[in-house]
């Protein structure tokens, strides 16, 4: 992975892991010193928590059920997948379990595109009151 992103970027230095994120942003950055970062799903998600959000939002009901149905199917299809592991009750093809992924994929872009137009909404909002 050749991922060029400061590891620090998008530290939320009001919260009390502040300091956990800048001891993990020096370890990333030592890493990468000696080659390509390794997948560091935490600091993913954490960048993708920190960044972005920043006005309350407000969901109408149509969002809301939009991003309640997609959650709802993101479980089923995680159910499914956790019961057909090594150990699990059932086995599903190999065809079945990539069209799964890729329908987990989808759903989760779904209700985070639902949000981020919700968020775009507010910040519009706000800089139309401050004006």
């Amino acid at each position: 992975m050749n991922s060029k992103t400061n590891a620090g970027a998008c530290v939320d230095a009001s919260s009390d892991t502040s300091r956990f994120d800048t001891a993990h942003a020096d370890a990333l950055q030592a890493i990468a010193a000696s080659g390509d970062l390794p997948l560091d799903i935490h600091d993913m998600c954490r960048h993708r928590r920190a960044c972005g959000f920043t006005d309350d939002l407000a969901l109408s009901e149509c969002e809301a059920q939009a991003i309640n149905t997609r959650l709802y199917g993101m479980s089923a299809i995680s159910a499914l997948l956790v019961g057909a592991d090594d150990d699990g009750a059932f086995k599903l093809s190999r065809w079945l379990q990539g069209g799964l992924h890729s329908a987990l994929y989808a759903l989760t872009e779904d209700a985070q595109a639902v949000l981020h137009r919700a968020n775009e909404k507010a910040s519009e909002a706000q800089k139309a009151s401050a004006a």
